[in-house]
């Protein structure tokens, strides 16, 4: 800022002040792209929970259980990662969060596929469970650390 400051009897001076820089806001992102986000976290957590229930069912159909209860919920956990994919871009989150649930929608078309494979190949279905769950769960981590950054 620039001030020209005159007094009696002395030649008019130009001083400058040094303000401090104002503290930027930061245009913070609007409520529905934070609710979307909050969203995608929430069905990722979901969907690692479900997992894991479904591993749970996995385990009592091996011993003696009836396979249905695993052979249905699984219907259940399908369409969450496809509600996961239009709430990223909602909720704008980087590209990786945004692609990721269609890795998870091939594990689980993979899981079809190695389910009713002969036996060699389909002992690699509880594998692909557990990369399955693998990936939700990082999946799920990365999107609530998201959240976490949207708050700062």
């Amino acid at each position: 800022m620039v001030r020209v400051v005159e007094t009696p009897g002395e030649q008019a001076r130009v001083e400058t002040i040094a303000t401090p820089p104002k503290e930027g806001k930061r245009i913070g992102l609007s409520i529905p792209v934070r609710l979307a986000r909050i969203g995608y976290a929430v069905i990722c957590s979901v969907f690692v929970a479900c997992v894991l229930l479904q591993v749970f069912f996995a385990g009592m159909g091996a011993f003696g259980a009836n396979w249905s209860w695993h052979a249905t919920f699984v219907h259940f956990l399908e369409p969450l990662p496809l509600l996961m994919v239009p709430m990223a871009f909602v909720g704008r989150l980087p590209w990786g969060l945004k692609l990721m649930p269609l890795g998870l929608l091939v594990l689980i078309g993979g899981q079809y596929a190695l389910a009713n494979a002969a036996v060699p190949s389909a002992a690699l279905h509880p594998v692909n469970a557990l990369l399955i769950f693998m990936l939700s769960l990082f999946i799920a981590r990365r999107a609530w650390a998201a959240v976490a950054r949207q708050r700062r």
